[in-house]
């Protein structure tokens, strides 16, 4: 007899389904970390097989970076106070808007870097949502032109770009098998490098251009929690916030960084599962064309051919009908024609 769902069998449901997801991002942080300790040893081997000048060289600039970002650690409060003041030129700039506008197009072009400190200088300028419709338009406009020149123009870098990353290289398999909206969109809210993303998914053949523009439209709302943070950082510095203030905006702060990264970790690994499930999927198809489809062949309906043990011979053959022997007729022919060619039968022969 049916029996309904108890509570514990949906609390079990509900425990097991919560640690699956819990299971998934700890292996995509792993991965992650992973990635990073192999990335660490190659620049260490790269690094090693440099010239000794070049060694000292680079050294050199590491220390000059880690010295800037300890100053920047200790200096952050007087950093944050010339951010303000600079944001507040900006905004009183008659081609402010103009510029901001030209070089958030720009970096949607790789290998250009600094979409993000753009998204928090607009954020400090402008305020949030209000900078939104400027960056916005700037960022849809400058990777769609990216887009176009990668695809038609710079091809070749688009393939390197595409072949540089394993991730890059494995939504490119997914996405000209289906070239599907949401797939796209969900690989735009993925935490991937935004000049990178551009020209690498300009080598796919198969994604539309008005597709690649749709996603790129409908996803720009994620640039509100860059105009977010921006927004917040300008109010932690200006003197007339109060403690408490100043204390909830931190908060803020950390939880929508927190958030959103969590957030595009999730989104990360809900697409690794699917490229699992499309690669598995792909191998199954792999099979079926190289071997067949049995269960497809098992059902062959009113062409299906039965066989029996009295068809086959003592070493396994199959066992033709002579359709010459019943007729004479043909095999006089047969015989006919082999003393044409001058090839004797064995009746001749005896």
């Amino acid at each position: 007899m049916p029996q309904l769902p108890t509570s514990s069998d949906r609390e079990y449901r509900y425990n097991y389904n919560q640690d699956s997801s819990f299971s998934t991002l700890r292996n995509v942080l792993t991965t992650k970390l992973a990635a990073v300790s192999d990335i660490i040893q190659q620049a260490r081997t790269w690094y090693l097989e440099q010239s000794t000048i070049k060694q000292i060289l680079l050294g050199g600039a590491l220390v000059v970076i880690g010295v800037i970002s300890v100053l920047m650690v200790i200096f952050h409060i007087h950093i944050i106070r010339f951010l303000i003041y600079l944001s507040d030129e900006w905004h009183n700039l008659k081609y402010g808007s103009l510029i901001i506008f030209a070089l958030v197009f720009m970096v949607g072009f790789p290998p250009l870097i600094g979409f993000s400190a753009l998204s928090f200088l607009t954020g400090m300028i402008y305020g949030c949502p209000q900078g939104w419709p400027l960056i916005a338009s700037a960022s849809v406009l400058g990777s769609t032109c990216s887009f176009i020149v990668y695809r038609y123009v710079l091809h070749n870098q688009a393939v390197k770009l595409m072949n540089h990353n394993d991730t890059f290289r494995a939504f490119a398999e997914i996405l000209g098998e289906g070239n599907s909206l949401f797939l796209l969109i969900l690989i735009r809210l993925c935490p991937l490098p935004y000049s990178l993303s551009n020209g690498a998914l300009a080598a796919i053949p198969e994604l539309p251009l008005l597709t690649y523009f749709l996603a790129t439209l409908i996803t720009s709302p994620k640039i509100l929690i860059h105009l977010f943070v921006g927004s917040k950082l300008k109010q932690i510095g200006d003197d007339k916030s109060s403690g408490g203030t100043k204390i909830v905006d931190i908060i803020s702060i950390v939880i929508t960084g927190t958030a959103a990264t969590l957030a595009a970790y999730l989104i990360y690994a809900k697409m690794q599962q699917k490229l699992a499930s499309y690669h598995s999927r792909g191998i199954a198809a792999d099979d079926v064309m190289v071997f067949g489809n049995f269960e497809d062949d098992l059902e062959l309906g009113s062409n299906e051919i039965e066989l029996n043990s009295a068809d086959f011979d003592a070493d396994n053959f199959i066992i033709e009908d002579d359709d010459n022997e019943d007729d004479p007729r043909q095999q006089g022919n047969t015989n006919n024609a082999k003393k044409d060619n001058g090839v004797q039968t064995s009746e001749e022969i005896l």
